[in-house]
C-alpha cells in the first residue's frame, strides 16, 4: 500500500496546530473513561470507602445465560454461575447475588468476606481484595490523567493567545 506522502507532509507542516488542539480529543476520551468508571464503580467505590465488613456464606449458585458474539458465529451462549451469599447484619439475615465471580474455587457452604453498607444493607458485595477495583478503577485513573492533560492543554492554548485574538474569539 503506497504511503500518502502529501498527507504526511501536511501533518508535519501543521504539527504545532494539531498539538495545540489535542486537548479536545483528550477531553472527549477522558469523559468516556470517567463515565464508564462512574457507571460500573459507583456502588463498589461507595462500599470500599464507607462499607462495613462481615463474614458471609455461599448458600447457592444461580446459572445465568450469557450471550456473546465471537468470530464468525452469530451467538455463543455460556452459562455463568453466580454465587448467592448470605450474611448477618443488624440481627437480620441478608441474602444477595454477587454479579462478579471469585478467583477461588469456593463452593456451597464456603465462607467469604462481605462488604456492605450499614445504612442500606441491600448494597453488598463479596470482598475480593484487589479484584474489587476492577474494571472501574483503572478506567477512572486513565480518565483522570487524560482530563488533567486536556485541561492543561486548554489553559496553555488560552494563555498563548494574544489579547487581540482573545477579543476576536469573544466577538
Amino acid at each position: 500500500m503506497p504511503v500518502p506522502l502529501d498527507q504526511i507532509a501536511w501533518l508535519v507542516a501543521h504539527r504545532d496546530r494539531i498539538a495545540r488542539y489535542m486537548f479536545i480529543p483528550q477531553l472527549l476520551v477522558a469523559s468516556l473513561f470517567l463515565g464508564f468508571a462512574y457507571h460500573t464503580g459507583q456502588v463498589h467505590a461507595h462500599l470500599l470507602l464507607r462499607g462495613a465488613h462481615a463474614q458471609g456464606r455461599i448458600v447457592a449458585f444461580r446459572g445465568v445465560r450469557m450471550s456473546s458474539r465471537t468470530g464468525s458465529r452469530l451467538s455463543d451462549t455460556d452459562i455463568v454461575y453466580l454465587p448467592l451469599i448470605e450474611f448477618s447484619a443488624d440481627n437480620r439475615v441478608i441474602r444477595f447475588e454477587e454479579w462478579k465471580g471469585t478467583p477461588s474455587d469456593s463452593g456451597v457452604g464456603s465462607f467469604v468476606s462481605v462488604l456492605y453498607d450499614p445504612a442500606d444493607t441491600s448494597l453488598a458485595m463479596m470482598d475480593r481484595a484487589a479484584w474489587n477495583w476492577l474494571p472501574w478503577a483503572p478506567c477512572f485513573a486513565i480518565g483522570l490523567l487524560l482530563s488533567l492533560a486536556g485541561v492543561r492543554g486548554m489553559f496553555s492554548l488560552f494563555r498563548s493567545l494574544s489579547p487581540a485574538s482573545r477579543s476576536e474569539i469573544r466577538a
